[in-house]
């Protein structure tokens, strides 16, 4: 593409995807607490869900840029800007970790049943299966279609997930208020909340190292964060393993971005014109 590099507006992008998201999860924390319907909660899921898409596409949409429309539907959609040999990474790095981990936990005294795959009537159900693709395909559309270009465009990458995985972290913030959630049974414990927050740190890393690996492919991003999911919700490893889940994480980001430190450490990228 050629022409003047887009001007990125990250605080835009993220105040959007912020509103958007809050204004859906906050109301369904409030109707969890007072006998909201499961339907009206559900309903109220997904469209917060779709705050960073929703972001991005206004964001896309003020650009009024052709070549960014064509450059984003290309990401999205496009196998062809996948390397093949990051493929095992995608599939297999989070339930390989999360396996390693439960193998660490017995030393501990943990139970061997953590390594029971948990297929029952949960992942049947159509509202199981349409959170495990939407929440992945809605997030890496917004994230990785707009949001973390826009960070890059500021700082080197480093920096730029930094920042990205502190505004991530925060973006859940709603979920932690929603009766009978997960990120609610977390607030039982400091260690366990405080481990979901390290945990995303990891995870930026890993997932933008395989997003600019993969040449921007917004396509490679959702197979690892529906894998990531995928695992985590069936593979039933207590916290205590997924503390040690996190540990490992932390230690396969920094591999990668060691082993990518030109492209971490790179001065702010200017995108595509």
């Amino acid at each position: 593409m050629t022409g003047t590099p887009h001007k990125y507006h990250p605080a835009l992008f993220f105040l959007i995807a912020y509103a958007a998201t809050w204004a859906c999860w906050f109301a369904a924390a409030y109707f969890s607490n007072h006998g909201g319907s499961g339907e009206l909660l559900g309903l109220l899921m997904v469209a917060g869900l779709c705050g960073p898409l929703v972001a991005a596409l206004i964001m896309f949409w003020r650009a009024k840029s052709p070549e960014l429309w064509r450059d984003y539907k290309d990401r999205l959609f496009s196998l062809r800007r996948i390397d093949i040999r990051t493929l095992p990474i995608i599939l297999f790095l989070v339930p390989a970790v999360i396996c390693v981990a439960i193998g660490i936990s017995l030393l501990f005294g943990k139970s061997p049943d953590q390594f029971t795959i948990r297929l029952g009537a949960v992942f049947l159900t159509v509202q199981g299966l349409v959170g495990l693709f939407l929440a992945p395909a809605f997030e890496e559309a917004g994230w990785r279609g707009y949001g973390m270009d826009s960070l890059r465009s500021r700082y080197t990458l480093f920096i730029a997930t930094l920042w990205f995985a502190l505004l991530w972290a925060i973006w859940h913030i709603p979920l932690f208020f929603l009766a009978g959630f997960y990120h609610n049974s977390l607030l039982s414990s400091g260690l366990y909340t405080a481990n979901f927050f390290i945990a995303v740190l990891a995870m930026a890393f890993i997932v933008n190292g395989l997003f600019y690996r993969n040449n921007r492919s917004i396509v490679a991003c959702f197979l690892f964060h529906l894998s990531a999911n995928v695992a985590l919700s069936y593979i039933p490893a207590e916290q205590f393993t997924k503390c040690i889940v996190t540990v490992l994480l932390l230690a396969v980001a920094a591999v990668i971005v060691v082993a990518d430190r030109d492209r971490f450490f790179h001065e702010p990228w200017a995108g595509p014109v």
